[in-house]
């Protein structure tokens, strides 16, 4: 106990630290409290992090910075209307055609488990194969009533949502042309003694962005190549599954995972155990091992050196606390504890030698 006294007096002392805890505080608190009504601002950050390495990088070929701003978001807004008028149709057609499925995959299931039932009467008990049977199909007849019910919940939503289309791009194009002007404004909330959340935010902003931009550019590579791959093999969900596994790199470990239980079933409900289900399962699990191994140390090897534990205990603390929100933001946020204790740390080490 007085270990931890002394520790907090020391702390305390220290005009900047306690400036730096202060301002962490402030963070949290307006995460916590005003979280879900931040979530536009939130993405539109995120946006902006991906969009300005373009805007940089036209920037660094001289073409002025608004001109550049300009042909990135005109660019940007032209991509979001092909993947509307391109690719929404076929990814609800898709969803749509699940949906519909649904009563043949059950169906389907039951079959097959009475099938097995026969093919291996002596050794399995025929009790805990119907349990098993009634528990599956309920949880599919529960998840399918959940996305109906989802799906018609949502209506009122849609115009928040269409709300939300129009007032992201704002946010974003004024966070781009508006950045050194506003990084100055946040200042003046600022203390005069701000070495060490200079510090701090100079190691977190390199770091968040790299890790957004590296994210979005593995998420549309992933994304594409496991759609080209199962479209290759005949999947008749190509396209469906090959979004979800895009989506799934923004949580790291725990969205393959999630991602790869509807790819195993939709493949075996389509083909059954056959060779083409074997082929396409390999072919996913080809496109898996060279995200791991190849495509994120490539994209990764200097951003968020977070260890698997600390990873998954992020998703976890920050998801109970926010939501999807937090599931989405908990990696950057990982790495902004990351930060501060090494700057406290260090600063410790510094005092005490």
């Amino acid at each position: 106990m007085q270990a931890i006294k002394t520790w907090v007096e020391r702390q305390l002392a220290d005009t900047q630290m306690v400036a730096l805890w202060v301002s962490l505080a402030i963070l949290f608190g307006l995460l916590g409290l005003f979280g879900q009504m931040l979530a536009p601002l939130l993405v539109a950050i995120a946006i902006a992090y991906v969009l300005d390495g373009v805007v940089s990088l036209l920037c660094r070929c001289r073409i002025p910075r608004l001109f550049s701003i300009t042909l990135v978001a005109v660019g940007s807004i032209l991509f979001v209307l092909f993947a509307f008028l391109a690719i929404l149709p076929l990814l609800s057609g898709q969803v749509g055609h699940l949906i519909s499925q649904a009563p043949h995959l059950v169906e389907g299931l039951r079959n097959w488990l009475h099938s097995m039932q026969i093919e291996h009467a002596g050794w399995i008990n025929p009790d805990y194969v119907q349990q098993a049977a009634s528990m599956l199909i309920s949880k599919m007849q529960e998840w399918g009533g959940a996305i109906f019910s989802f799906s018609l919940s949502s209506i009122p939503g849609l115009i928040t949502f269409l709300v939300y289309v129009v007032l992201v791009p704002v946010l974003v194009f004024f966070l781009l042309k508006d950045k050194g002007t506003l990084i100055t404004w946040g200042q003046r909330f600022l203390p005069s003694e701000r070495m060490l959340i200079h510090r701090v935010w100079g190691e977190v902003d390199v770091q968040i962005g790299n890790y957004i931009r590296g994210k979005f550019w593995e998420m549309c590579i992933v994304g594409v190549v496991t759609w080209l791959v199962l479209w290759w093999c005949g999947h008749q969900y190509a396209l469906l599954l090959g979004a979800l596994t895009g989506l799934s790199v923004w949580v790291p470990f725990v969205g393959a995972a999630v991602v790869t239980v509807p790819v195993v079933a939709l493949s075996f409900f389509q083909w059954g155990l056959s060779d083409a289900t074997m082929y396409a399962l390999i072919a996913y699990g080809v496109v898996q091992l060279l995200d791991a191994n190849v495509l994120i140390p490539w994209m990764f090897s200097e951003v968020v050196n977070l260890h698997p534990i600390a990873i998954i205990v992020a998703i976890l603390v920050f998801g109970s606390l926010w939501g999807v929100l937090g599931v989405f933001i908990a990696i950057p946020m990982a790495a902004l504890v990351q930060s501060v204790l090494q700057v406290v740390m260090g600063s410790n080490e510094t005092r005490a030698g």
